[in-house]
């Protein structure tokens, strides 16, 4: 089986475009022609198999993630199997990259690989806890119930990002339109100001000389500056590609204030939720411990968290294992040692990892409301100097005139 990319028309003329499953194209075309279609165009797409390295998979943005997932949460509860869930993606009103994405879904399964392992190698934009999740739900039985915690996890992380994408709308459009007022002051009306200037040969005060330098070197070397702006980018994405590099930024980013606590705190939040997720598939805490390591992307965590692993399959309880990973707050630690004693575990993963995900997204809200002031007051100083820059000169010829 491989999805098949079309172009169609309806007997009235319509054109639909889509993407189904055959085994052949001459498959994906009397497959249209048995839903009333007449094909134009169909193209085949590349192969979707886990063990198929050369495959390009569709890429969906984290909206499109959540609502994936949300789907197939629905659609498995209604008891469909995987493949006609599937199927109801690809039919639905979503965008053309998803119904591409459970076509090559589709044609995998149908070729006999798990759900989980045509995730995992798809290149959708899915974190490794996702599929790692989903192989736990393969194999509990149990995907539905999966599925439905990954989307209200994936649907609560876009909540925050729009929050605080919203409270920074108004200071940025603030910011871009004060910082082409100020261009446009510096490029106009500074020049004027110092041909008065010099006419009357009254000095110009220091404030507008610094500005009128700064401006200057900026118009003469702009070439050069957006060059090494350009080359710093690509030096970046470069360097982001390469996996020991990507590790160095990644632990770099941990010292620094305030955005390092917030990672480190989604490291734990992310762990303990998929913790909580496979050990609501009825897995044991090593394939849970097992899985959750498999979402720490920073290499001095995930060496802690392999630590756990090893310490539960040597025989330790989880919630003693757990003291090996620092980054977990001692309440959560306390949680699921309770769950242990109470035979609860799974619960009370769950209500540690939402509680350290509440924790997170307050955190997020603060600082969303403390960088709003703080970036309109950056704006407004630099704002400031640039007035005053223009409107001492004023005063000074005034003050000469008037003499």
């Amino acid at each position: 089986m491989q999805p098949f990319a079309y172009v169609a028309y309806t007997a009235k003329g319509q054109r639909r475009t889509g993407t189904l499953v055959a085994d052949s194209e001459k498959a994906a075309f009397d497959a249209l022609k048995a839903q009333g279609l007449m094909a134009s165009e169909i193209e085949a797409r590349a192969d979707t198999g886990p063990n198929r390295t050369a495959r390009r998979g569709a890429r969906l943005d984290a909206d499109e993630r959540a609502l994936f997932t949300r789907q197939m949460a629905v659609l498995l509860a209604a008891d469909l199997p995987v493949e006609k869930a599937l199927d109801a993606v690809i039919e639905s009103d979503g965008s053309k990259a998803m119904q591409a994405f459970a076509a090559q879904l589709k044609a995998a399964t149908l070729e006999g690989y798990p759900l989980s392992d045509a995730i995992e190698t798809s290149r959708a934009g899915f974190a490794p806890y996702y599929a790692s999740s989903l192989r736990a739900g393969e194999g509990s039985g149990e995907l539905a119930a999966v599925f439905g915690g990954l989307a209200d996890y994936l649907e609560a992380q876009g909540a925050n990002r729009a929050e605080i994408a919203t409270a920074l709308v108004y200071p940025g459009f603030v910011a871009a339109v004060s910082l082409v007022v100020c261009a446009i002051l510096v490029t106009t009306v500074a020049p004027e100001l110092v041909g008065m200037f010099e006419v009357t040969g009254q000095p110009l005060p220091g404030i507008t000389r610094t500005v009128l330098a700064v401006s200057g070197w900026i118009e003469t070397h702009w070439i050069g500056l957006s060059a090494a702006l350009v080359a710093a980018v690509l030096a970046v994405v470069a360097a982001w590609r390469v996996p020991s590099s990507r590790d160095r930024m990644r632990r770099a980013g941990l010292k620094v204030p305030v955005f390092g606590r917030l990672k480190r705190m989604a490291i734990a939040a992310q762990y303990l939720r998929t913790l909580s997720v496979v050990l609501g598939s009825r897995q044991t805490a090593l394939n849970a411990a097992t899985g959750a390591a498999e979402v720490v992307d920073v290499s001095t965590h995930r060496a802690e968290a392999d630590a756990v692993v090893t310490a539960v399959r040597q025989g330790e309880s989880l919630g003693a294992a757990l003291r090996r990973l620092p980054i977990l707050p001692p309440v959560a630690l306390q949680l699921i040692r309770v769950g242990e004693d109470s035979a609860r575990l799974a619960p009370m993963a769950e209500r540690a990892a939402i509680l350290v995900e509440t924790w997170l997204a307050n955190d997020r809200k603060r600082l969303a409301a403390i960088l709003d002031p703080v970036l309109m007051m950056v704006v407004g100083g630099f704002v400031l100097i640039v007035v005053l820059a223009v409107l001492l000169p004023i005063f000074d010829l005034q003050s000469a005139v008037m003499q």
